[in-house]
């Protein structure tokens, strides 16, 4: 199993992102944190925004096509999208997250 995360600057994007990431099935659940708050260093200039950040968790096989939707959904010119894998998945849970797809 992998996890991964963006973050978005409105609540409404980011539910619309991982409402659409679950019905497509390309992620097994989608976790909605915030507001948090990000700085950064964009076009030169420091920055500090609220964002909302989603942590999706998905299989291996539907990494590619989650990261196209996120990508292709995203107001953001340059979104954050990392993506790991998980050391360690429990066997219901990684069960569970197979059949919900």
């Amino acid at each position: 199993m992998w996890i991964a995360w963006t973050s978005l600057s409105s609540r409404e994007d980011a539910e619309g992102i991982a409402r659409q990431t679950v019905e497509q099935g390309l992620a097994a659940c989608v976790q909605l944190d915030g507001p948090i708050r990000s700085t950064y260093r964009w076009q030169g200039q420091l920055e500090q925004t609220e964002e909302w950040r989603l942590c999706f968790k998905l299989l291996p096989e539907q990494a590619a096509a989650l990261e196209a939707l996120v990508h292709r959904l995203h107001p953001y010119e340059v979104p954050e999208w990392l993506c790991v894998e998980a050391a360690q998945v429990s066997e219901k849970y990684l069960s569970w997250a197979r059949s919900s797809g």
